[in-house]
């Protein structure tokens, strides 16, 4: 009998909370939406917000204060890749885009990876803002 190649199915919970219609019970993200969701609350969780884990998150806010630099871009691109090859491994990042706008008081950032089960390229972007 031959065997059958099947990719992996990621499953996570939607933190939107919304109701499934046709079950009643909360909905789902699946394959590249759960990864995508799931990056995105790394990239936004500072340490010290996840208790019992505070290195949890690539701390991103605390370079909001700083002068946006080449060295502060290098190192939110270095604190973005460490979190998320120690928090999510079903994906592998290729590269980190931060371009940061002095008079916004936001940095944009852009992560591009590649999904491990299906070797396919997305694009997961945020943006990080102080309030005035």
């Amino acid at each position: 009998m031959a065997q059958i190649a099947r990719s992996a199915t990621y499953r996570d919970v939607d933190f939107s909370f919304k109701q499934n219609p046709n079950t009643n019970d909360v909905g789902i993200k699946k394959d590249n939406a759960a990864v995508i969701q799931s990056c995105l609350n790394i990239l936004r969780t500072n340490h010290g917000e996840r208790p019992f884990d505070y290195n949890f998150g690539a701390n991103l806010r605390a370079y909001l204060f700083e002068n946006m630099t080449n060295i502060t871009a290098a190192n939110m691109s270095t604190n973005i890749q460490v979190a998320l090859k120690n928090y999510e491994p079903r994906i592998e990042v290729l590269n980190v885009n931060i371009q940061a706008t002095a008079s916004e008081n936001d940095v944009f950032i852009t992560v591009t990876g590649r999904v491990v089960s299906t070797n396919e390229i997305i694009d997961i972007s945020t943006t990080i803002e102080r309030l005035r």
